[in-house]
């Protein structure tokens, strides 16, 4: 496997128009050749992108996805194939807070579970045929993780709601699912990292628990140290360090049912992007 890089050719990022995702964005333009940055807007933000190209050479390209909608995901990867030969890093950093009430989706999912975690996990599916040798993909996402455990009898919430829960199962299974991902392409030349990126005072963090946390470059700075970093594929980093995740993302009959879940979940619509 090819060493990594502090610089790269082609750069996909999520979640790029507020937060720790703009702050990745303007780093990530002064060290990228060219940069795609998605957000939920149907059209490019101005003012974002104007100080994301301001901050450096990339060629700076704009995708408007909804995650709550997996066919805008559909879309957004066909957008990105169509714009790039080949992805060198993809950040997968979109995520929404716990809304205060239980929100289902048109696809028929609980909503902070579809956008921080199937959501992700379907795009990176549909540009796996776009990787290039020796690319690394990078998940964002949480020790809070580790405060709630799976209930795949009730995976969407349904009883029991709180903005809280369902942060940190949508967490659990982006956790899980980074994990499971490293191991489904441990023969190929991709490495795929998970991290933590620390408390930061982001709109999602304000929305769950007030102005509390670091600027949001700080966290921008540990999302790009898992993009560069010597370790494993497979690994979880808080604090920029190689941890263990929970123990519900190591035990084999979660890995196994979340597997399931995903692709009942996820299967058509990944069908219908690879019929693009």
């Amino acid at each position: 496997m090819k060493a990594p890089r502090e610089r790269f050719g082609t750069v996909v990022l999520t979640g790029a128009t507020s937060g720790i995702g703009e702050a990745t964005a303007r780093r990530l333009a002064a060290i990228s050749e060219t940069l795609v940055v998605l957000g939920p807007e149907p059209e490019a933000p101005r003012q974002v992108l104007t100080q994301i190209r301001g901050s450096g050479p990339a060629d700076v390209r704009y995708v408007g996805a909804d995650f709550t909608h997996l066919c805008d995901v559909v879309g957004a990867a066909r957008s990105i194939a169509s714009l790039v030969p080949a992805i060198d890093l993809l950040i997968n950093n979109a995520g929404v807070p716990g809304a205060p009430q239980r929100i289902v989706t048109t696809d028929g999912f609980e909503r902070t579970l579809q956008v921080n975690a199937l959501a992700p996990a379907l795009l990176t599916r549909l540009l796996l045929p776009s990787l290039a040798e020796g690319a690394r993909i990078v998940n964002v996402g949480s020790s809070a993780h580790r405060v709630e455990r799976f209930h795949f009898d009730d995976i969407d919430l349904a009883h029991g709601y709180s903005p809280v829960a369902a942060y940190a199962r949508a967490k659990l299974a982006m956790v899980t699912w980074s994990s499971l991902l490293a191991d489904e392409l441990r023969s190929l030349p991709v490495r795929v990292v998970a991290l933590c990126p620390g408390l930061n005072d982001t709109p999602l963090s304000a929305a769950m628990m007030g102005r509390i946390g670091g600027p949001p470059t700080r966290g921008a700075a540990r999302v790009l140290h898992a993009a560069v970093a010597d370790v494993p594929s497979g690994a979880y980093l808080e604090d920029d360090r190689v941890v263990l995740p929970s123990t519900d993302v190591t035990d084999p009959s979660n890995r196994e049912r979340l597997t399931a879940l995903y692709w009942e979940r996820l299967l058509p619509f990944a069908a219908a992007g690879r019929g693009r």
